[in-house]
C-alpha cells in the first residue's frame, strides 16, 4: 500500500526489525514485536530491558494519533506509571501528540520524539522508583499544566477559554475575551497567531470535544443574598 511508504513505516521496520505486520487494512496497520530499551543516564543508572509492543498506526496519519500497547506487562496498569487497563500507554497530552504528529511526516520521528521517552520514562519509574524526565500529572491537572506553556496562559480558566476559542470558528474565536487576561478581545491580541497556529492539529468539533472530556467546569461564585437592612426612625 502506498501509505506505508508515504508514512516510512517499511523504512520503520527497517530500522527495528524485531518488529513485524501482523495486520494491514485500508486503515490501519499493527505491528507487533520486542523492542529493546538500553541507556545509561548521567547519574550512571542504567536501563537494559526487551519489551514486547504492539503499535496501531492509522492510514490517515498524522490527522489520527498512533496507539502503542506494552503487551509483556512489565508495566504496571495504573495511571501513575501512564498506562492503562488494556496496555496502552498515554504518551503525553492530547494536543501535544497531534502536534507530534504533523511535525513528523513519517512515523519513525514520531516513534523517537515521543514514543521511545515515554518507554524509557516508565522503564525508569518502574526500576527506580521516578521519572527521569520529570512528567506530567494524569488527568485534568497533567492538561491544564502543559496547555498553560503551549497556549502561553496561566490558569485552568485559561487553559479552558484557549480551547473554547479553537473549537469555534475563527472570526468568533476572535470576538472571546482572550486568555492570556490581557483584558482584550482575542482578536486584538498577538495570542490569536498562537492559537491560530494550532488549528491545522484537528477540526474544531475535536477541540470542542476535548473541552468537554478532559476538563470539569469552573463552578460560577455563589451570589450572597443580603437581607435589607430594618428602617430605624
Amino acid at each position: 500500500m502506498t501509505w506505508l511508504e508515504e508514512l516510512g513505516v517499511r523504512d520503520f521496520l527497517a530500522h527495528h526489525s524485531t518488529l513485524r505486520i501482523t495486520q494491514l487494512s485500508d486503515d490501519f496497520v499493527e505491528l507487533e514485536g520486542t523492542y529493546e530499551l538500553y541507556a545509561q543516564f548521567e547519574n550512571g543508572q542504567i536501563i537494559d530491558d526487551v519489551i514486547d509492543l504492539k503499535i496501531v498506526i492509522p492510514s490517515n496519519y498524522p490527522n489520527d494519533v498512533p496507539i502503542v500497547f506494552e503487551t509483556s506487562y512489565k508495566f504496571p496498569r495504573t495511571p501513575d506509571f501512564h498506562t492503562y487497563k488494556d496496555g496502552s500507554l498515554c504518551l503525553t497530552s492530547e494536543v501535544r501528540l497531534r502536534m507530534a504528529c504533523f511535525d513528523n511526516s513519517k512515523f519513525e520521528g514520531f516513534f523517537a520524539s515521543i514514543v521511545e521517552p515515554c518507554l524509557f520514562s516508565i522503564a525508569y519509574k518502574v526500576k527506580f522508583g521516578s521519572a527521569p524526565f520529570g512528567e506530567l500529572e494524569h488527568g485534568e491537572e497533567g492538561l491544564i499544566d502543559d496547555y498553560e506553556r503551549l497556549f502561553g496562559v496561566n490558569g485552568k480558566k485559561s487553559v479552558m477559554l484557549g480551547l473554547k476559542a479553537l473549537g469555534l470558528k475563527y472570526r468568533e474565536a476572535n470576538k472571546l475575551k482572550c486568555p492570556c487576561c490581557c483584558g482584550k478581545r482575542l482578536g486584538c491580541c498577538s495570542l490569536r497567531f498562537r492559537l491560530k497556529s494550532l488549528r491545522k492539529l484537528a477540526k474544531r468539533k475535536w477541540f470542542r470535544e476535548h473541552l468537554a472530556k478532559g476538563f470539569t467546569p469552573i463552578p460560577k461564585p455563589k451570589k450572597i443574598k443580603t437581607k435589607p437592612r430594618k428602617q430605624t426612625f
